[in-house]
């Protein structure tokens, strides 16, 4: 018999259950002990695939444990890409590029494995220097001197490290708007460019590991308590009790979803680093192209201090800017030298239109579900692997709320794989036993709020400068939005409604 045709044909990416929420390019931080090792698993034949199987067979790296798990399908349609996943403690687990073996079997084929690489990286924080340190097997970058927007009970207010201590807000969200990174590679270089991390991504991408792991710890904390993950990351965020902002959903089923909304919140302001260092070449490579070391000087750390001014929030899809002065620094073994700039960038995460189609009304019990459409700027749909989604569904009295998967699998609600349309489904009468436990009430009108984070779809083995320009986990749909005044509406909002009668 031949192999079964299914394979995960990009890298996997992690998902922090917690929140829902996908890490900065999907990158795995062991200061979050439990991590989902996502992938998306095609069927790369002509025809159906019937009664599939699939498991995560080992990792290459024994501090990761992953939970067993066998995810069956009764069809996988041809061509068609469904998206899995495994929880697992990456409490031990070392920084660098564990291979991971999934294992594919379908009937009337023998079992097929797929082999691929995940991205590790290590956070800590330093209290002693008011430094946190992001670790991989290329080096080490260390960020301090971060300047955010930050929360308050009347509006938002300018944090300053140069000024007295910010209040620790540990559920955000925080705009960053400056931060020193100094890179110390391993080991030092000759030439003009270092090694990339991960030979993928930029280096300011360890920046956005550092903002979005940091408040995801806090959420993390405050949902499941201190040993769930390394506090050293929080410094003072455990000394805070938890708080949520107005009009984020109540709930206890499937996790709790104002942690969510924390989680969705924090990844969105956080994406202000990248767009004010740049998806095409960020100030690190550009940096190292203006000031080329003479023949045998080693590099052996750089740094970047940036600032920068956001005219507008950050808003998920949007095409955002933000006005940035940077100052890049290479020391060598025989000297220093800098090169400055300062420019507009413009996120260019961004979407069109987005469609949220529901039924308007449900008979009891019947299952709810929702179908979502996001288009790209040029008017294309995103379709099958290119975006992680999923959906909260809120209980008419608004005291639980559900999150449920969105994929284009062409599986239950979604009539075909790879049309752009994703869709999920709530099976009320199995979450009506869930609801007893809260006294929550099915009938009435139920709130839907979808979520979709891009992903990086780059090939494996793609040459690292080329790679570097891709970066996934940006959110193109959100019902939350991110604003600086104070007197706007409501910031979350529901983009469709289901009425259980």
């Amino acid at each position: 018999m031949s192999a079964t045709p299914m394979q995960v044909l990009t890298r996997p990416f992690a998902i922090e259950p917690v929140t829902s929420i996908m890490l900065p390019d999907g990158i795995f931080d062991n200061a979050i002990y439990g991590l989902r090792i996502t992938c998306h698993y095609t069927n790369t034949g002509r025809e159906d695939l019937t009664n599939v199987r699939l498991y995560l067979e080992s990792v290459s790296d024994p501090g990761i444990v992953p939970q067993p798990r066998v995810w069956a399908f009764p069809v996988i349609r041809a061509g068609a890409t469904v998206r899995v996943g495994w929880d697992a403690d990456f409490q031990n687990a070392r920084p660098g590029k564990p291979f991971v073996s999934f294992v594919a079997r379908a009937d009337g084929f023998e079992a097929q494995r797929s082999i691929r690489q995940i991205f590790v990286s290590q956070t800590r924080f330093d209290p002693t220097t008011n430094t946190y340190n992001c670790s991989i097997e290329e080096g080490t970058i260390r960020i301090s001197g971060m300047k955010a927007i930050g929360p308050k009970p009347d509006g938002w207010w300018q944090c300053n490290p140069d000024k007295p201590r910010c209040p620790p807000r540990p559920l955000g969200p925080f705009v960053p708007t400056g931060l020193t990174m100094v890179w110390e590679p391993n080991p030092a270089y000759a030439g003009v460019h270092g090694d990339l991390p991960f030979s993928d991504p930029w280096w300011k991408v360890l920046a956005i590991i550092v903002a979005v792991v940091a408040a995801i710890v806090a959420i993390v904390a405050a949902a499941l308590g201190a040993g769930k993950a390394n506090f050293s990351v929080g410094g003072t965020f455990e000394e805070t009790d938890p708080s949520v902002s107005c009009c984020t959903p109540k709930g206890a089923a499937s996790g709790k979803p104002e942690f969510t909304v924390a989680g969705v919140s924090s990844a969105i302001a956080s994406g202000a680093i990248a767009v004010a260092c740049s998806d095409d070449e960020d100030p690190f490579f550009r940096g190292q192209a203006a000031t080329p070391p003479a023949a045998g000087d080693l590099t052996v750390a750089e740094n970047v201090v940036a600032d920068w001014t956001l005219p507008e929030a950050p808003t998920a899809g949007k095409p955002y800017m933000a006005d940035v002065k940077w100052t890049y620094t290479r020391q060598t073994t025989a000297g220093s030298a800098s090169h400055s700039v300062s420019e507009t960038q413009t996120n260019i995460h961004v979407a069109g239109a987005l469609q949220v189609e529901t039924p308007p009304t449900i008979p009891a019990f019947e299952p709810l579900w929702v179908r979502m459409m996001v288009s790209k700027p040029e008017g294309n749909m995103f379709r099958g692997p290119e975006l992680y989604a999923f959906a909260l569904f809120q209980s008419p009295d608004g005291i639980i709320t559900f999150v449920v998967d969105l994929t284009d699998d062409g599986l239950g609600f979604d009539d075909k794989p790879d049309d752009g349309v994703y869709a999920g489904s709530l099976d009320l009468k199995r979450a009506y036993r869930e609801m007893l436990q809260y006294d929550a009430e099915p009938y009435g009108t139920w709130r839907i709020f979808v979520f979709a984070q891009d992903v990086n779809l780059v090939a494996p083995g793609t040459a690292p400068e080329i790679a570097a320009k891709t970066i996934g986990g940006f959110f193109v749909a959100s019902a939350v939005e991110i604003n600086f005044d104070p007197s706007l509406p409501c910031p979350l909002k529901a983009q469709a409604t289901i009425t259980v009668t």
